[in-house]
């Protein structure tokens, strides 16, 4: 005798079915957070022009609602507008955010305005409470120019001096362990350790190569975080190099190589710089800014192999 399913089971089943994704249910559509702009206005100064990356380093001022004052690179859309900026002009702008939810999602810098020219080349002002006083701007190397000394200490706590790696072809990138930002340091790691891999492979190569990570955060990288950092991305002495200058030390060489930073709270705002000084100690090549960041590694490995004497390999 064929079975008749009790009514009540029925409906159960029926409206169990609805409940699913199996039996064609309607999903609820996911939330899309809504995209919101703001603008405000940004005052500082020029530290730092790149017109080919469409970038400028900005000394600004605190930006209510958004930022604490600190020295920071932006992107100029209409780099045309970056040819007549320059090193310690005082400037106003539009800084544009975009907001996705309450997270920053994007920010550009438009209406980039020179308010006050800087005082000539070479040359700026800076007050303090014994009053106005004119002072010399480092100028930054040129391809060929002698990179200033400097102490630091490694990550195995040893010192070490820039002139003690004469002999050898130097590439200098400047990080801090703490950075959270993927684009910046961690980015300078990955770069770096893909020299380091290469590099590795021809001994002879790597005798004559070394790779310096050099820290502006001696408040925090000690040689013991140092260490474990260089470890946790396979960095290994002599070749590859986690250092880490005091501040008096780094200003002999960071204004020369263009690198900006400055505190922010528990981060350090500043620009990539990757600087390549061959085995005399002078200026090979020198990218910042965006250009450091795109960098790309073969061209980076061509230019280390170009300076190590030919009577070395």
């Amino acid at each position: 005798m064929q079975s008749i399913a009790a009514p009540s089971l029925i409906v159960t089943l029926f409206c169990g079915c609805l409940s699913t994704t199996g039996c064609g249910s309607r999903e609820t559509p996911p939330v899309v957070p809504l995209v919101h702009r703001r603008d405000f206005k940004l005052i500082g100064v020029v530290r730092q022009v790149d017109p080919k990356s469409g970038t400028v380093t900005i000394r600004h001022e605190e930006i209510p609602g958004f930022m604490a004052a600190m020295t920071m690179p932006f992107t100029v859309k209409d780099r045309k507008s970056l040819e007549e900026i320059r090193p310690d002009d005082e400037v106003e702008g539009n800084l544009k955010v975009e907001y996705d939810g309450k997270e920053v999602k994007d920010y550009e810098l438009s209406k980039l305005e020179v308010t006050r020219p800087a005082l000539g080349p070479g040359l700026s002002l800076s007050l303090s409470k014994d009053g106005p006083a004119l002072s010399t701007t480092p100028k930054i190397l040129e391809p060929g120019e002698l990179v200033p000394d400097f102490t630091m200490t490694t990550q195995e706590g040893k010192t070490l001096r820039l002139s003690d790696l004469r002999g050898k072809v130097v590439a200098l990138t400047f990080i801090f362990t703490r950075c959270p930002l993927p684009d910046f340091c961690p980015r300078m790691d990955r770069k770096f350790a893909e020299v380091a891999d290469r590099v590795s492979a021809v001994s002879r190569r790597a005798e004559k190569i070394r790779l310096i990570s050099l820290s502006f955060d001696p408040e925090h990288d000690t040689p013991e975080i140092l260490a474990r950092h260089a470890a946790t991305h396979g960095a290994k002495p002599p070749l590859w190099l986690f250092a880490v200058a005091s501040h008096p030390e780094l200003s002999k060489v960071a204004p020369r190589l263009g690198l900006f930073y400055g505190p922010q709270g528990s981060e350090i705002m500043h620009n990539l710089v990757i600087a390549v000084i061959d085995a005399e100690g002078k200026l090979v090549r020198l990218e910042t800014g965006n250009s450091a960041r795109g960098w790309d590694t073969t061209d980076l490995l061509k230019t280390l192999y170009a300076r190590i004497p030919a009577s070395n390999g």
